[in-house]
């Protein structure tokens, strides 16, 4: 590995991270948006309601 000790080549290594982080998070909002109004729940069957405690 060689020592990045060039100002400019330090501030290019970050922008390009920058852009890859702003790539990705662009695909994580595109899959939430396309899986908007579906079902999260992976299972078949639903879970009964939850019960209330009887009052005593």
């Amino acid at each position: 590995m060689f020592p990045y000790n060039d100002p400019y080549i330090q501030l290019e290594l970050h922008r390009q991270h920058v852009a890859e982080l702003i790539l990705e998070a662009a695909g994580h909002r595109r899959f939430r948006g396309a899986s908007t109004g579906r079902h999260r729940r992976l299972s078949r069957w639903r879970r009964a309601p939850a019960r209330r405690p009887a009052a005593v």
